[in-house]
Formats: structure tokens, sequence, C-alpha cells
């Protein structure tokens, strides 16, 4: 099976978009999640809900994306996706596109309908895939919409416990697999899985959710791509040593500054955070950092001259 990183070299794609490229690894898990521009209400009615449903079912058709779980609320919707060879972010631009031009024409209004961009956690296997399968379907009873899950009709929570006939786009097969072999066994564990877990925080963690491994894989992949601008700051830098680690290893000037460039070229640290863990105000930080580029110039010169 390929790994996190290796998935990662192979997809990773550098064109000339608009806009900071996000992370794609094929066959994982992304918890996607956009919200009404100031928090205003994106569906306002049935009508409002049944045509985004039919655009999410025409984009992940057409961009090859499994939607696992969804939600939608009157203001902000969650999916569960897990794209092939097109990035998430193609099929997002998509329907947040279609659904905010197909609400303004609806509404005879104009203006923003979704608040910026989509938020996408990508997510871990098992446990973790199971804690954002329940949060998801939750959301209606957390917000004191319903009581029950089961009431709100706008989730995949119905489908995938069995009450109502899944939407063509929502793929429960491997949903139910990690439940029980037997598909109604598997449903009517995963009522009982969801209505455990009332009462559930959100995750906290904003692009990646998962176990240190994971993680760690997550960082392998994103290593090469630190620096490059083209993709998402947030994302570059979503799995990081901490500047303690980072610093631990200074043991003389020279290397100080060394270790000061990198967390701040390589790992996006800002000289106000290196200056509070050093001691030191900003300026000096800049000064180490200047330091250190000139070391480097100074050392290629000296083995291009040899």
């Amino acid at each position: 099976m390929l790994t996190v990183a290796s998935r990662w070299r192979q997809h990773c794609e550098l064109s000339g978009m608009a806009r900071p490229l996000r992370i794609h690894i094929p066959h994982a898990f992304y918890h996607v999640m956009s919200r009404g521009n100031a928090k205003q209400t994106i569906f306002v009615g049935e009508a409002d809900y049944e045509r985004f449903l039919e655009l999410l079912d025409a984009t992940s058709s057409r961009f090859g994306v499994l939607c696992r779980s969804y939600c939608l609320m009157p203001n902000h919707f969650h999916l569960l996706l897990q794209p092939d060879t097109c990035p998430v972010s193609r099929m997002m631009q998509q329907l947040n596109s279609a659904y905010s031009q197909s609400f303004n024409r609806r509404h005879e209004r104009v203006g923003h309908v979704l608040q910026g961009r989509f938020k996408a956690l990508l997510v871990d296997r098992d446990e973790y895939f199971l804690q954002l399968l329940r949060y998801i379907v939750l959301n209606p009873v957390e917000a004191g919409l319903v009581d029950d899950p089961g009431a709100w009709p706008w989730s995949s929570y119905r489908a995938t416990g069995g009450l109502s006939k899944a939407p063509s786009f929502l793929a429960l097969d491997d949903v139910w697999r990690m439940f029980a072999t037997s598909e109604c066994e598997a449903q009517r564990r995963f009522v009982a899985f969801v209505d455990a877990g009332r009462g559930q925080a959100a995750p906290s963690e904003t692009v990646v959710f998962g176990s240190d491994e994971f993680r760690a894989d997550v960082a392998i992949a994103l290593e090469p791509h630190r620096t490059v601008r083209d993709f998402s700051r947030r994302e570059r830098y979503a799995v990081r040593p901490s500047l303690e680690c980072m610093l631990a290893g200074c043991h003389d000037s020279a290397s100080r500054c060394r270790l000061v460039a990198d967390a701040f070229w390589r790992y996006g640290y800002t000289l106000r955070e290196i200056g509070a863990l050093l001691g030191c105000h900003e300026s000096t930080v800049w000064k180490q950092i200047r330091r250190a580029e000139s070391a480097t110039t100074l050392d290629q010169v000296t083995i291009e001259s040899e």
C-alpha cells in the first residue's frame, strides 16, 4: 500500500492557479466545511437543500469523489469526502460556485453566499474517521434543531442507519464494513455508536486529524514543499516540529543561526515566536537569520572555487 508521502509525490501538481494549492492525497479522507458569508443563512427552504444535493451528486460524480457522509445546516454544511486522482478543491470550487449562483438567482440577490474558501481537514482512518462520521451527523442535535439525528432530513444519518434509501452519491459500503460484515447489523451499530457520542466536541485541529504516525507520514509528504509558495501557508506548516525541539540543538552561535533561519524560512515560525523562545528582540532574530544566510553564501562560494 502506498504511504501518504508516496501518494503525494505521485499526484502533487504545481499549476498556475490564482489561489494557493491545497493538500491532495488520493483516497485519503477529507472533512470539508463551508459557512455562509458573515454566518448568513445559505439554505432558506427545502428547495435550497434539494438543489445543493443535486449539485453534490453531479460534481462528486464528475470529479470521481466519494461522499461518505454529509450534513447540511441552515448556515453551513459538512461533507466527508474521499477523492481519487482529482483534488477535492476542484470539486468544491465547482460545487460552491454553482450553488452560490443558484441561491442568488432563486432569492434575487447578489454578492457572496459562502465565506471565503472551504475548510478541509485531512482525516486518518479508523477511529478518527469514525469520530468525524459521528460528529457530522450530530450537528443538528448539538445545534438544538432536533432532539434526534434521525429527525433531520438533510444529513446522511438516516441512510447510513438504514432508515431511508441512500442517495446515489453517498458511498456507504466501506462505512458499514467498519461496523459489521452484515449490512443490517452495521446499520444497527452505527445508530448506537452515534447515540453514544452526544456532546462530542468538534476536532480542534485545522488541517490534519489523526494519530502521531499519520501526522508523521503527512509531515514527510509536506517536507519537499515547505517553501513552495504555490501551496497554502496554513497547510505547508500544518505538521512541523516545535520550536523547542528545533532549537534544542543550539551548541554554538553558528548552529543557532542556522536553526533559527530554518525555523523562519522552512517552517514558518515568526520573528516574534522565535524571539519569545530565545528571550531576545525580533531585530536580533533577523540578524541571526541574515548571518546564517551570509555563512551559507560564503560556503557555496568556497566550494565553487575549489
